[in-house]
This record gives C-alpha cells, structure tokens and sequence, in this order.
C-alpha cells in the first residue's frame, strides 16, 4: 500500500518530504484499521487516492468494527495523521470506517 501511495504521489512532482509525510500517515492510516477493524478477524483494507481541484484526497476503508481493546502505550496515529496531512475526516458507520486524508496541492 506505501509503495502504490509513493508511486502515485511521485506522479504528481511533490517534494520528497511531502510525499515521505505522506506515505506515513496513510501507513497510520491503514494500520489502524488493521488494528482496530480486524483484530483476530480476517478483513481487507482498501486505498483510494486522486488528485482534483488543487488538492490529493486519500481514503483508507475497511469494512470491520471498531476495537477499542489494545496496547495502552500505543493510540498516537491519529495525531500523526493530522499532523503530517492538511486535514484528516473520520467517517465510522456500521459498515466500516473512512479514514480521508487531504493535502493541498
């Protein structure tokens, strides 16, 4: 997944600290829907990214359900994320969480 996400944002001419920024939070991303989504359960976790009106919009989706129970030491990912990307959405249903990522052009 972090190598598709460099890929494709390499693409797109952004700095190497930008794209490194990047790839992080997506990895952030992706390993917490691994964690909290699928815990003892098999699952997939999808990646969309595009590039429109000025700006890079990435989503990591699964399909699980949110578990809180884990290392009390660890929870810090979503404050990466928001410190690496311009903006960070988290959409949680029953079908699953968005997690969409958006960094300005």
């Amino acid at each position: 997944m972090r190598h598709a996400v460099r890929s494709f944002l390499e693409t797109l001419r952004l700095d190497r600290a930008r794209v490194d920024d990047v790839v992080l939070a997506v990895g952030e991303a992706a390993g917490n829907a691994i964690e909290h989504a699928y815990r003892g359960a098999d699952g997939s976790v999808r990646l969309h990214a595009k590039a429109c009106d000025g700006r890079i919009v990435i989503e990591v989706r699964d399909r699980g359900r949110w578990r809180l129970e884990g290392d009390p030491e660890r929870g810090r990912g979503l404050g990466i994320m928001r410190a690496l990307v311009d903006r960070v959405l988290i959409e949680s249903t029953h079908d699953g969480t968005n997690v969409r990522l958006e960094v300005a052009l």
